[in-house]
C-alpha cells in the first residue's frame, strides 16, 4: 500500500517537530548547563521559543524531556523553574555511573570496530588540546563529543537510552563545580581509558575508569564546601 498525500504531508510533518523537539532540547540544556538559565530563574515556554525562534509544540516537547531529568520543574500558570545543582544527588549519580562506564567499556571493545576505536583516540586528542588551553567552552563540549562516541560504539540502545540523560546531569554539575585546573588529569585519565579500551585491554580500560571516578568522588566531596565556579 502506498500512502498517500496527506500521509506523507504528517510523516513529514512529524519528522520535523521531532527535529526541531531535538534542537530546542540541546538549546535549552545548553542554556542550563552554562547558567545562562541559573538556577532558580523563572521562565516561561513563550520567551524560550521567542529566544530560540520556535514555536511552543518543540519547546514544551523540550522541556518534558528536561524535566524527567531534573533540570527544570514546570508550574502551570507560573512558568518554569530551573532546578538547583545537588551535590548530594551527583554523588550518588557517580555510584549509578561507575558499573555503567564498566559495561560500555566492555562492550565497545568487543563490538567497536577499528574505525569506531580510531575515532575514539581522536575525540581525546582534541580533549588534551582543550584541557591544555583550559577552555572551559570547548573542553566540555569535545567532552561531551567523546562521551557520546564511547556510548554509540558500544552499540547497545539500552545503555544509550540510560547513559544519555547521566551524561546530562553530569555535564551540567561539573561545568560550574569542575576547575580548570583539573582539565589536564581529567582528560589525561579518559587518555587513559580510551587506549585501554583501543588495545581491547578490559583490564587496563577498567583501571582507567576505578581512577577516574575515585577522582570524580574527591572532586565533588570537595564542592560540598564551595561556591560554584561559574
Amino acid at each position: 500500500m502506498t500512502a498517500g498525500p496527506d500521509a506523507r504531508a504528517i510523516a513529514t510533518d512529524a519528522g520535523r517537530t521531532r527535529s526541531l523537539a531535538e534542537t530546542a532540547y540541546d538549546a535549552i540544556e545548553q542554556m542550563i548547563i552554562s547558567r545562562r538559565l541559573a538556577p532558580g530563574a523563572m521562565v516561561s515556554e513563550g520567551e524560550l521559543g521567542a529566544e530560540l525562534a520556535l514555536g511552543r509544540t518543540p519547546v514544551r516537547e523540550a522541556l518534558a524531556r528536561l524535566k524527567t531529568i531534573g533540570f527544570v520543574e514546570v508550574h502551570p500558570r507560573r512558568g518554569v523553574l530551573v532546578t538547583p545543582v545537588d551535590v548530594i544527588r551527583h554523588l550518588e549519580l557517580l555510584e549509578v555511573r561507575r558499573p555503567l562506564d564498566e559495561t560500555m567499556a566492555r562492550c565497545i571493545i568487543v563490538r567497536a570496530s577499528d574505525n569506531d576505536l580510531d575515532a575514539l583516540q581522536r575525540h581525546t586528542e582534541g580533549l588534551l588540546v582543550a584541557a591544555g588551553a583550559r577552555d572551559r567552552e570547548v573542553y566540555f563540549r569535545l567532552k561531551r563529543t567523546l562521551h557520546e562516541a564511547m556510548v554509540g560504539a558500544a552499540y547497545n540502545q539500552t545503555l544509550t537510552s540510560t547513559m544519555g540523560p547521566l551524561h546530562a546531569q553530569s555535564r551540567r554539575f561539573w561545568y560550574s563545580h569542575e576547575p580548570t585546573a583539573s582539565f589536564q588529569d581529567c582528560a589525561g585519565i579518559h587518555a587513559t581509558i580510551v587506549a585501554g579500551i583501543a588495545a581491547r585491554n578490559a583490564e587496563r580500560a577498567l583501571a582507567g575508569i576505578a581512577t577516574l571516578f575515585d577522582l570524580l568522588d574527591q572532586m565533588t566531596r570537595r564542592a560540598l564546601d564551595r561556591r560554584p565556579l561559574v
